[in-house]
């Protein structure tokens, strides 16, 4: 995930304030899915959003890892924060990974609001100053290293649930741990773009060893909060936290109206 200070770009031309968004964007689609697919747990049947727990109790760190797994197997909802001195981001989203569908609203200080369907992303924000209100995006368009292409890409958020090293349970469904940055790195995709990020964000750290998180399991097994500090060098503690729920609810992600949608021109897809 990149620094939160990466948010503010100041110039008043156009082309700033795309290149303005596409960190703000990736940093509030990477929360979105900050722990995604792809942790690499060993247990099969995390990918059934709505099983019943294992009749053998996981160690901590293995019931962690397993419920991010379960709770993005499917359809679900989210709320979101990032905060870092006097500066924040605010998200409220719903999901279908399997479908590719994803709607956001939010705000990372300005209002934002981002919808995918398929390869068909559409973008809503005053940075982008276009003649209508939406900006639509083929993602197959995108370089393969294009930091929007890989926040949309659900299956390539891996994380810091990747660097997990320790974890115990302090209650009923409740967990406390130590995350490794560099871990969470090496255990992301190369080619998802998360790798890149982690390890500036280990540079950012105090200490990329030891980050302090706590979980919350429901009673199916699926990560319900997740919370993290990352003690920084320069921009004080950057401190995320999470929330998902409504589990396998369907979701239905419509396009803007085509009066109010134009397509990103050739030169657009260059900044993005």
């Amino acid at each position: 995930m990149p620094p939160l200070a990466e948010i503010r770009w100041r110039s008043p031309i156009r082309v700033a304030s795309m290149r303005r968004l596409i960190p703000t964007l990736s940093i509030a689609l990477a929360v979105a899915l900050v722990s995604g697919c792809g942790t690499n747990s060993d247990d099969k049947g995390a990918s059934a959003p709505s099983a019943a727990p294992a009749t053998s109790k996981l160690e901590p760190v293995a019931a962690v890892k397993q419920g991010m797994d379960r709770s993005l197997a499917g359809q679900l909802a989210m709320e979101a924060s990032v905060k870092a001195g006097n500066q924040s981001i605010t998200l409220n989203g719903k999901m279908d990974p399997a479908a590719r569908m994803f709607h956001i609203t939010g705000k990372a200080p300005e209002p934002l609001e981002a919808r995918l369907i398929g390869d068909a992303a559409y973008l809503k924000s005053e940075s982008l100053e276009g003649e209508k209100p939406w900006m639509k995006l083929d993602l197959t368009k995108l370089k393969p290293n294009s930091a929007l292409r890989q926040s949309f890409d659900m299956k390539a958020q891996t994380g810091i649930i990747g660097g997990i090293v320790s974890a115990q349970e302090v209650g009923e469904g409740r967990y406390t741990g130590v995350a490794d940055l560099g871990k969470a790195a090496e255990a992301a995709s190369t080619d998802a773009g998360m790798r890149d990020g982690l390890e500036s964000s280990a540079k950012l750290a105090k200490d990329p060893t030891a980050i302090p998180f706590e979980a919350t399991l429901d009673a199916e097994g699926h990560l319900t909060a997740l919370s993290y500090t990352v003690a920084t060098k320069s921009i004080g503690d950057l401190v995320t936290e999470m929330r998902m729920s409504d589990f396998g609810k369907p979701v239905t992600v419509e396009a803007p109206p085509a009066s109010e949608t134009e397509a990103a021109s050739a030169e657009m897809y260059k900044y993005f």
